[in-house]
């Protein structure tokens, strides 16, 4: 019996890390994913406001109100994607616990890490945690 257990807590202390790791690496790759999926509609809405600013024969009809001379023509909040529907929801960054990105706007210093809210260029994790890489997820 004593022989049985021992056995049972070497399996488990070699299972327990390694189902760590792997915990890690799916919210890695949820990561990536949400990553992808946001720059990709941001850029989306970018095309968008360019034919309507253009006044392009296929521009989007809820594009054409949006234009402005002082606008660049990204959102200005997240939340405009979802507004637009080029989003569906605005996906969760698996890294922190309260899903929120940091956002980075056009007019933003590249080096600095406060932005000016004014229109939305790109986004971060808020995580400054360690990736599997080495690198931090602020930096994906």
């Amino acid at each position: 019996m004593l022989v049985t257990l021992s056995i049972l807590g070497v399996l488990a202390s070699v299972a327990l890390p390694l189902h760590h790791h792997t915990a890690k690496r799916n919210r890695e790759l949820d990561l990536r994913r949400s990553l992808r999926t946001v720059r990709t509609a941001l850029d989306q809405f970018k095309l968008e406001y360019d034919k309507a600013r253009a006044n392009a024969r296929d521009a989007k009809e809820l594009f054409k109100p949006r234009v402005s001379v002082d606008r660049t023509g990204y959102p200005l909040t997240l939340q405009e994607l979802v507004d637009i529907r080029i989003l569906r929801r605005i996906p969760r960054d698996p890294m922190v616990p309260d899903g929120k990105w940091v956002t980075r706007s056009y007019s933003d210093n590249p080096d600095s890490s406060i932005s000016d809210d004014k229109d939305v260029f790109d986004l971060r994790s808020a995580s400054t945690a360690a990736a599997l890489d080495g690198t931090t997820y602020d930096t994906w």
